[in-house]
């Protein structure tokens, strides 16, 4: 088939490989290696879409040949599974730690392994189709940044603010005749700070919204000057512009984009554990309350309602036979489980953007506890963010409220008195009165995306 994926099999047991071509052959094209080294020798020549890695074989091991693949810019984007036999945390943390997307133990189940290829083909899927989206925008903005340096929108006022001169670019982005436009106040006297500081004989940078004359608005990057006369006496003002507003549409398209694959992973991630999407919103709309009570700028209530539905990333790591399990945890089983912590945070933390970089925090962080008896670091009080402190109480919140593989439902009261019992312990003590003060919104969230 032609848009058929292929994966390489890297694994010294021959046995091992024949199971995994069995049971990939119909789906995909399988290649294979029984050493490390002639699995790297096969990526080099051919197209690779998927690797399947052991890690203990002669040579060297499967560590080595995922951090030499990842050190490598024309494999680094492949995504590795690791199919071992080891079960033990370090080998767990040490695949990762090498770049390792996913770990499998043997002896496997066969609807898992399928699972995890088909999630993660598809992820990389749309991680390349992002990458591609975002280069057209960077491209689309590269043009638009061209054709700003090219125009400009000039105009001039005297010492009352009164227009004395604009140029075409200026009509022609107004919508106003020159005619029009001369003798009139210009907008520079309705902004105080503008007004205030180029009197000062200072230069005053900054963004502006304008009306045309049809009503529309546009934004421009505008500079204001004092001009001075010889004896250092202001003679007149002038605005230099550049329209932005394509510019502005295309960086909410870029972040909105981004914002939507956010949500996405993070669905992913509730969708492995038998939860519903809706969860996500619930957390992410219970959290934006929280912030935006407890006092936290637009900006930070913003990052936290769009990095929120992430928190739960690292369970794409855990085990279905634990993530599953209709049954309380046996104390290994919730060790491996504690770990979705810490995964979903390396699995974040690489980037700088600001929204992901959000997100791996709130990963790290929504199980700790304001008593310090939380994990996985044992952060204790305001040592916890406040986005991993409002994110733990919105996940709670929700989750006492849901149906899990593992449980049924609180009714409302019982979840009333345990975030009373667990106020200062569980959970930060203002948080859990900001919630009880504002809880008819929390209900109406509920109900807003309760579960179909």
């Amino acid at each position: 088939m032609e848009n058929m994926k292929t994966i390489l099999i890297i694994d010294d047991t021959e046995a091992n490989v024949n199971i995994l071509m069995e049971l990939l052959d119909e789906k995909y094209d399988i290649l294979a290696s029984l050493d490390g080294e002639g699995g790297l020798e096969i990526v080099e020549e051919e197209r690779v879409d998927l690797i399947l890695l052991d890690i203990v074989m002669p040579g060297i091991d499967g560590f080595e040949v995922c951090k030499r693949l990842k050190d490598n810019p024309n494999t680094k984007d492949i995504p590795i599974i690791f199919i071992t036999a080891n079960a033990d945390e370090d080998s767990i943390e040490r695949a990762y730690d090498a770049g390792g997307i996913d770990y499998i133990t043997k002896p496997f189940k066969v609807r898992e392994v399928l699972s995890r290829i088909n999630t993660h083909l598809s992820l990389a899927q749309q991680k390349l189709y992002l990458e591609e989206n975002l280069k057209s925008n960077i491209n689309l903005l590269n043009q638009y940044k061209d054709v700003v340096d090219k125009s400009s929108i000039v105009s001039k006022t005297n010492l009352k603010g009164q227009i004395t001169y604009v140029n075409d670019g200026f009509c022609e982005i107004s919508g106003y005749s020159r005619e029009e436009l001369l003798e009139k106040n210009y907008n520079i006297v309705k902004y105080d700070d503008i007004w205030t500081k180029i009197q000062n004989k200072e230069t005053w940078q900054g963004e502006v919204e304008n009306i045309k004359k049809n009503g529309e608005c546009y934004i421009v990057k505008n500079i204001v000057m004092p001009i001075l006369d010889s004896n250092g006496k202001i003679e007149e003002y002038i605005s230099v512009q550049h329209d932005i507003t394509d510019i502005y549409e295309l960086k909410q398209e870029i972040e909105d984009t981004q914002k939507e694959v956010i949500f996405t992973m993070g669905s992913i991630g509730e969708t492995r554990s038998k939860e519903t999407g809706n969860h996500v919103k619930r957390v992410a709309e219970y959290s934006k309350i929280l912030a935006k009570k407890a006092g936290l700028s637009d900006k930070d209530v913003t990052l936290l309602t769009d990095a929120s539905p992430m928190h739960d990333i690292g369970k794409v790591a855990i085990n279905d036979n634990i993530l599953h399990k209709p049954a309380k945890l046996t104390e290994d089983e919730f060790a491996i489980m504690r770990t979705h912590a810490e995964l979903g945070h390396k699995m974040l933390a690489h980037s700088d953007r600001p929204l992901l970089k959000t997100a791996a925090k709130i990963a790290l962080q929504h199980h700790e506890r304001w008593d310090g008896k939380g994990y996985p670091k044992h952060l204790k009080g305001e040592d916890i963010s406040i986005e991993g402190r409002i994110t733990a109480i919105a996940d709670v919140f929700d989750a006492l409220g849901s149906s899990r593989v593992y449980k049924e439902a609180w009714d409302d009261d019982k979840i009333f008195e345990y975030f009373k019992e667990q106020r200062a312990k569980q959970f930060d003590p203002n948080l859990i009165d900001i919630f009880f003060e504002n809880l008819d919104e929390f209900l109406e969230i509920r109900e807003q995306f309760k579960d179909v």
